[in-house]
């Protein structure tokens, strides 16, 4: 898996460190979702596990690479679970580091979404982030780093993964097939290009395209019946949508400096709030809110 653009100096310097002997064996890697992170992991990893690596990355000729891409490297380990990481899933990929590599090289652990551990499973993996075996690197990726124990962040090397310019995530969509790729559309996302990718080629009844349909929908319509239509048609994603109202709001009063524009902003950060609680009608929280925008 190629590592992204935006990343090519990260991991360049990633790889030269580990050629030079001085990369850290526990490596956090930490920034919002849908920036590429797993992709930087694992073109590391990919570089760990090579015999013949170059600051370019691996060979991909010799037999560890080949295993590699294959699928069935057997000192490549990813320890993942649907919901919480357990403290037997983290025994499990320990046990597997123990001993010498079956391929005489590099041992790698990477763990995707390390702020999914439980207590007793960060526990567990302390010991060996404090003395791992020789020729052993541990990969942890999260997108809420205050979501980690303190030992973990304290053992651990942290690289903080900044954001792509807006250039070079239009640059990514529209190389993507995606020929619609704006600011706008970015912002949507929190402005990372996967989630936009992501969002568009998935199958998800909602996306970013929608509820601007949705809107233009609203404002063209009798508002009460399209407002009430959208706030049970979008209720599943009520704390998205009100987001996405937000920062429609407050790019129109930015604009306009109309006090109708920050009116509806308020009543969208209100809506953002009282959605957060448990039990709330979220349908009606909804067709409140998206009255406020009918002209």
């Amino acid at each position: 898996m190629p590592v992204l653009p935006w990343f090519t100096a990260t991991y360049t310097s990633l790889i030269s460190r580990y050629l030079a002997k001085k990369l850290h064996h526990g490596l956090l890697l930490t920034g919002v979702s849908g920036i590429g992170k797993n992709q930087l992991a694992l073109g590391l990893s990919n570089t760990l596990l090579c015999k013949h690596p170059s600051v370019d990355g691996p060979c991909e000729q010799c037999q560890s690479c080949h295993l590699r891409q294959a699928g069935n490297h057997p000192d490549f380990h990813i320890l993942e679970s649907e919901k919480q990481l357990g403290v037997d899933k983290i025994r499990e990929g320990i046990a597997k580091l123990s001993g010498t590599a079956q391929m005489g090289g590099n041992k790698v652990l990477l763990i995707p979404k390390a702020d999914t551990m439980t207590e007793a499973a960060a526990n567990a993996l302390l010991k060996t982030l404090e003395e791992p075996t020789n020729n052993t690197f541990l990969l942890l990726i999260t997108d809420s780093v205050n979501k980690l124990m303190p030992t973990i962040l304290s053992r651990c090397e942290r690289q903080v993964l900044s954001l792509p310019s807006v250039s070079e995530s239009l640059n990514y969509l529209k190389a993507k097939g995606v020929e619609d790729a704006s600011d706008a559309l970015l912002a949507a996302y929190g402005y990372a290009p996967l989630r936009v990718e992501e969002a568009l080629s998935g199958d998800d009844d909602l996306s970013y395209r929608h509820f601007s349909d949705g809107m233009q929908a609203l404002l063209a319509g009798d508002a009460n019946v399209q407002a009430q239509t959208l706030a049970n048609k979008w209720q599943d994603n009520a704390q998205q949508i009100a987001l996405w109202c937000q920062q429609l709001s407050h790019n129109e009063y930015v604009k306009r400096q109309q006090e109708t524009d920050y009116k509806r902003y308020a009543a969208c950060v209100e809506a953002v709030k009282t959605l957060q609680h448990a039990g709330v009608n979220k349908s009606l929280v909804l067709f409140g809110l998206l009255k406020k925008f009918q002209r």
